[in-house]
């Protein structure tokens, strides 16, 4: 598959085949606070949440709303590599991407659906050019919108227990992470802050979204307010 390869949008049918893969790492794109994580996917099945209806998964807690969702590419990394799926939506841009890992199992999978949902190839610089493919903290592709769209996150920190979670949600998707910090590495005020042992991470800008205090209550960002410098629990490390 050596060209992105945008897919039919068949929604339950087209995500429902992400139960047959490995534990794959999910990727969410928002203005000022980014995360990745490892999670299992189950099966997508429609709910109503107020007047929008979503396509949700227990299993990865991730929702969707199709009547956003732009397209599905298969977006090709380059030889050698397997493709991720790439997620654009309307008025926001590649908010989620999801990552499967490099085994024979994904590339056999990754080629039943391109042969099953393929629509047609596209230009791959045209979809990075667009924000295909952004590292965490590359928020420029990201849609400008208010709190109330594009760049509305929800995060909240349990400093003295040392953890800390996040949640994104805007009028295209839905998803969290929760994460024991062990590593914290500063650019400026951009943080970014990962777990051991694994590839769970979350980006913040400080100057959009910081976590908050000690409660681990909820807030919009126009509530969040910075905690002192010191270390997210006894065993972390700044670096």
């Amino acid at each position: 598959m050596d060209h992105p390869l945008r897919l039919r949008n068949c929604h339950e049918a087209l995500f429902n085949q992400f139960l047959h893969f490995d534990p794959m790492h999910l990727v969410v794109r928002s203005r000022g606070l980014s995360f990745v994580r490892e999670t299992k996917f189950g099966v997508f099945t429609a709910q109503r949440r107020g007047d929008c209806r979503n396509i949700c998964d227990e299993d990865s807690g991730l929702a969707l709303s199709p009547e956003r969702l732009e397209a599905v590419y298969l977006f090709s990394r380059g030889s050698g590599r397997p493709p991720v799926f790439e997620l654009e939506f309307t008025g926001y841009g590649f908010g989620i991407s999801i990552q499967p890992r490099e085994t024979p199992r994904s590339l056999d999978l990754l080629h039943r659906i391109a042969s099953s949902f393929g629509d047609k190839t596209v230009s791959g610089p045209e979809l990075v050019g667009r924000g295909a493919g952004s590292w965490l903290d590359e928020w420029g592709h990201i849609e400008e919108g208010g709190v109330e769209e594009s760049n509305m996150g929800t995060v909240s920190g349990t400093v003295a227990e040392g953890r800390i979670s996040a949640q994104i949600r805007n009028s295209a998707f839905e998803a969290g992470i929760v994460i024991n910090p062990a590593f914290e590495d500063r650019d400026g005020h951009v943080r970014r802050i990962a777990a051991a042992g694994g590839c769970d991470a979350i980006v913040i800008d400080d100057n959009i979204l910081v976590v908050r205090g000690d409660r681990g209550d909820q807030a919009g960002p126009a509530q969040l307010h910075k905690v002192s410098e010191r270390l997210l629990h006894p065993g972390a490390t700044t670096r």
